[in-house]
């Protein structure tokens, strides 16, 4: 009788602890809008309409909403994988980030990876004896090309001292008022260095005259100066770029003189799209001053701060290892690369598949991102963890000479001193993903654009990553990161899919509601599109990507007109199906090293083109 009353009594606990956090779970105000944990957006709540009420979708969305929204979700999904990681099993955590787990884990990989180059390897033979290769297809006749001519503007920088010979300033400080460009001022010299054109602002009291204008031109009357930023925050080696415009009685606007208050914290330069282009220096503030006369100006403050990466003092005996095969070092968590014969066998067969399936004119790269242990430096600590260079060369003596695979290591390496990887959080920086970017373009015959060549943005001074949801170590809440942003220049369009079958339409990149990993491209999504009008339109490129290629993509923006993005992770349609008649000009196996090595990404992508 006694343990009865027990067991009703705890029964009724339960009960009433499982209702609260349902009751709690549906009336909360402040619901998550973001998993941090799996790097993606979070389902919203569904508009209510009398379609969506009748056919029952609402219902549905409102179901999908709350439980991807509930309580303390991160940490409770954080605690289901440690503690299957825990218990040896190989569990990729959050964006299918491979944990080096067990010798048991590693062997599930190899059998799994071995597998599956048996099944690749049959499907490559079915490919080529059915004759879908574009190389073996006779019967299929060449499609007529109908070549569109661009609008392409072209620009010019004029040399200083061909400006200087050519404009011939006066002494005096009188604008130039030809409205054939501005005029940029040495505040120490007096010394004319560039010049563009503000374009003056329309004023809709102002009706054009009918009357023939008369031989002298009249005087042009300035009332007001407009900049496009007013303060700017940058750091050392970055760079963004001003514009101006006036109130002016001229339509095509006047002459306004720049000129900056300290050039050893920032230069000025001409922009060709127009404005100047601003150049951090070194650390310190300065006074950006755009004037029309010697009364009508206008300032910027800019402000140039450096961001401090190094380890504090970090000794041989500093770095701590965990179970799961991350070390803390110093004052951020870093993650290890490994190497798997047969994975890498399986990622290669893949790239390789791909590109016989959608046709020997599509480029197929594999870039592959290191991870974060690639900027330790101490030897003490290097002899203890895989050799990553090791790593890139045994897999690109894997590839078949028909795949560019990049090497992304030389050139990172070569700057890792710079703030390439997150302290807090398992991801590159986006200034990490610049460099891959660079040897990509570089690769495939591009020009790189610089980190210049972009607007520079701080999206969160005081980011906390996943890694305290990987390690639950009291350390790693200290450990606090820059999110950085490089904002392309060019006009583009986002749209992306979501995992519930939502569509959102963005008109950057770079997604400036979030403050997180996820602000780049909007996190995880099953289908991303982003369009750049100014870019060749046939120049179309497909990114198969993990969590790495967020960062990654929105560098793109510079070489392509279109850009499709697929996660296999939340997508159930075949690729190839959708894409294989869409003209791709490039396709870009985009995962880190520890993605690339493990059997279970190479799969995903061949399930995607029907290979189960």
């Amino acid at each position: 009788m006694k343990n009865k009353i027990v067991d009703i009594v705890c029964l009724c606990a339960a009960a009433v602890l499982f209702g609260a956090v349902a009751v709690l779970n549906i009336v909360q105000t402040d619901r998550p809008t973001v998993s941090e944990t799996e790097q993606r957006e979070l389902a919203k709540m569904p508009e209510f309409t009398f379609e969506s009420l009748t056919d029952g979708s609402f219902f549905a969305d409102l179901s999908l909403y709350i439980s991807d929204t509930f309580l303390y979700r991160d940490t409770l999904v954080g605690l289901s994988k440690e503690m299957d990681t825990l218990k040896g099993v190989a569990y990729d955590v959050g964006d299918s980030f491979a944990l080096i787990g067990t010798s048991d884990s590693v062997t599930g990989n190899e059998d799994a990876a071995s597998a599956g180059v048996d099944r690749v390897n049959a499907a490559l033979d079915t490919l080529l004896n059915s004759g879908n290769n574009a190389e073996t297809e006779e019967t299929a006749e060449p499609e007529e090309t109908v070549v569109i001519p661009g609008n392409i503007a072209q620009g010019e920088i004029v040399d200083e001292d061909e400006t200087s010979a050519e404009t011939e300033p006066a002494e005096t400080e009188e604008p130039d008022e030809s409205g054939d460009g501005f005029i940029i001022t040495d505040d120490d010299t007096g010394e004319t260095v560039d010049g563009t054109e503000a374009p003056a602002e329309p004023d809709p009291e102002t009706e054009p005259e009918e009357t023939e204008p008369e031989e002298t031109e009249p005087e042009v009357v300035v009332t007001a100066i407009h900049l496009s930023k007013t303060s700017l925050k940058l750091t050392v080696g970055s760079g963004s770029v001003i514009y101006a415009t006036v109130d002016s009685s001229s339509e095509s606007g006047a002459t306004v003189r720049w000129s900056v208050s300290d050039k050893d914290v920032a230069s000025i330069s001409l922009n060709p799209e127009g404005g100047i282009d601003v150049k951090a220096l070194a650390t310190g503030t300065c006074t950006l001053t755009c004037s029309y006369g010697d009364k009508i100006k206008e300032t910027c403050e800019v402000t140039v701060t450096e961001i401090n990466t190094t380890v504090a003092n970090p000794g041989a005996d500093n770095a701590d290892f965990l179970l799961n095969g991350m070390f803390i070092y110093g004052d951020a968590v870093y993650t290890q690369g490994f190497f798997s014969q047969t994975g890498s066998e399986l990622y290669a067969k893949t790239a390789l598949y791909y590109k016989q399936l959608f046709g020997e004119d599509v480029n197929v790269s594999v870039v592959m991102a290191p991870v974060s242990s690639i900027v330790v430096d101490n030897p003490e600590i290097t002899a203890k963890i895989p050799d990553q260079k090791d790593i890139f060369t045994k897999m690109e003596a894997l590839m078949d000479d028909s795949i560019n695979f990049v090497d992304v290591y030389s050139e990172m390496y070569d700057h890792r001193d710079e703030y390439l990887y997150f302290k807090s959080d398992h991801h590159w920086t986006q200034r990490g993903a610049y460099y891959a970017y660079r040897a990509f373009a570089e690769s495939i015959g591009l020009e790189p654009a610089a980190l210049d060549d972009f607007d520079y943005g701080i999206r969160n001074d005081a980011y906390s990553g996943s890694m305290y949801t990987y390690t639950y170590d009291a350390r790693v809440k200290n450990f606090v990161d820059i999110i950085e942003a490089f904002y392309p220049r060019k006009d583009l369009t986002m749209t992306i899919t979501t995992a519930n079958g939502a569509t959102i339409n963005y008109d950057s990149c770079i997604v400036d509601t979030n403050k997180t990993y996820v602000t780049f491209i909007a996190g995880d999504n099953p289908y991303t599109v982003i369009n750049v009008p100014d870019n060749p339109q046939d120049k179309n490129v497909l990114v198969l990507k993990d969590s790495f290629g967020n960062a990654f993509v929105p560098f793109l923006c510079e070489h392509f007109g279109n850009i499709i993005v697929v996660d296999v992770r939340h997508s159930s349609f075949n690729i190839h199906d959708l894409l294989g008649d869409y003209g791709l000009s490039d396709i870009v196996f985009m995962n880190n090293v520890q993605a690339a090595n493990s059997a279970q990404w190479a799969n995903m992508y061949l399930a995607a083109v029907g290979v189960q």
